[in-house]
């Protein structure tokens, strides 16, 4: 045997003495105890780490734009109605309520916009931001009553809700339109240009785009989508036309606009504030695409008009025009209609066109103009104001009646 080999145990009397150990055979001994232990530790005893804290919306809340008549407001919690007044920051679940002839518009902090209408009833429901992703949210429901609405435009995320007793709408960005609720709940809701996602009370899930409507009943049952007619183009008197008239109480005011394939009627509105809360005149039904306006006092006039459908959905609204009234110094009776349309520049010739009654002398810087048999005119005359010159146009009729318009003059495209 050599030296290098093991010798066994030898027994001293009754012991067993064990002379040689393996080092080798402990420290693979040991770290099998060490392995094992980390094992169970990452098996049994670790703990995941805390979730962090979720992060809290922040309320930012809306303001009032413009407030026009009776407007009153109740906080959240409370049983008393404040007047509304611009610095009013509206909060969740505040309400707001509008008069007879009353409106407000109310801006929410991602820009979007409410126009509420005369005698409506709203809530705020949400006007909140996200910190980290910055996604907006902005919620109203309208319990009764009328308003129009743009949504803020692209750029960031978010969403506009819009709830009735029957409907719930979830508007896109750089969304318009109009949202009607009667008693009972039956919505009309119009979405002008964008588009929305609406939920009825039912269950059903329409989809609206540009120029859709959608009418649901008081138990939230949605009928067929509709098409909405498209807007009328106002035709004269141009936009800031100044009319005057000997006499005022005998004045005719003739509103035109273009004609709309699709419309079996008009809506026409006019009222001395753009915000047309207490219209002067609001005729729906008017089959022409003209409307005269008799005795008319002096001062501004706003004018805006909607097509309506043959399914009787109304369209969207025109831009609104202006026109101001005044009396001129002239002495007459029974002045004739006037209606100036065009005053383009091209070069430095000016081209005028319009419409009188048949018979009526025109006038324009001393200059005659010629009256076809139907009233219309349409002259191009050597021009030196140059564009944005103002000029005036007079008529007289056949009783001696006298009129005259203003307006300035534009460069043809």
């Amino acid at each position: 045997m050599t030296s290098d080999e093991k010798q066994p145990p030898r027994a001293r009397g009754d012991r067993i003495e064990w002379f040689t150990v393996s080092y080798r055979t402990v420290a693979l001994a040991g770290g099998a105890i060490v392995l094992l232990a980390a094992i169970g530790w990452f098996a049994f005893g670790r703990q995941p780490p805390p979730a962090p804290p979720a992060t809290a919306d922040i309320e930012t809340g809306a303001r009032f734009e413009t407030i026009e008549g009776s407007v009153h407001v109740k906080r959240s919690g409370r049983l008393d109605w404040v007047a509304a007044t611009r610095a009013v920051v509206l909060r969740q679940n505040d309400l707001v309520k509008t008069g007879p002839g009353a409106t407000a518009e109310i801006l929410f902090a991602d820009g979007t916009m409410f126009n509420v209408r005369p005698d409506s009833l709203i809530t705020i429901e949400e006007s909140s931001q996200n910190p980290i992703s910055r996604e907006q949210r902005t919620a109203l429901a309208i319990q009764s009553g009328e308003a129009n609405f743009q949504t803020a435009a692209r750029g960031g995320p978010g969403s506009t809700t819009i709830s009735t007793p029957t409907v719930r709408t979830t508007a896109e960005r750089n969304t318009a339109g109009n949202i009607q609720v009667a008693e009972g709940g039956a919505t009309g809701l119009r979405i002008f240009k964008g588009q929305g996602a609406a939920e009825t009370r039912a269950g059903q899930r329409i989809a609206l785009a540009s120029n859709e409507g959608l009418r649901v009943d008081a138990t939230g049952a949605a009928g067929p989508k509709l098409a909405l007619p498209t807007v009328p183009q106002l035709t004269a008197p141009a936009n800031g036309t100044d009319i005057a008239y000997p006499d005022l109480a005998r004045g005719i005011t003739l509103l035109l606009w273009s004609a709309v394939p699709d419309a079996s009627a008009y809506r026409v509105m006019v009222d001395f504030s753009p915000s047309f809360a207490r219209p002067l005149f609001d005729r729906q039904g008017a089959r022409s695409t003209q409307m005269e306006l008799r005795a008319l006092e002096a001062g501004s006039y706003y004018w805006k008009v909607a097509a309506i459908g043959p399914d009787g959905i109304e369209g969207r609204f025109s831009d609104l025009w202006r026109f101001t009234l005044a009396k001129s110094p002239q002495s007459a009776t029974s002045p004739p209609p006037l209606v100036f349309e065009v005053a383009e520049l091209k070069g430095n010739i000016l081209h005028v066109r319009g419409r009188t009654e048949p018979g009526a002398t025109l006038s324009l810087g001393g200059v005659r103009l010629e009256v076809q048999a139907d009233g219309s005119f349409s002259e191009f005359l050597t021009f030196d104001g140059g564009a944005g010159a103002t000029i005036g146009l007079t008529a007289t009729g056949t009783r001696g009646g006298t009129v005259e318009q203003r307006r300035r003059v534009t460069v043809a495209n």
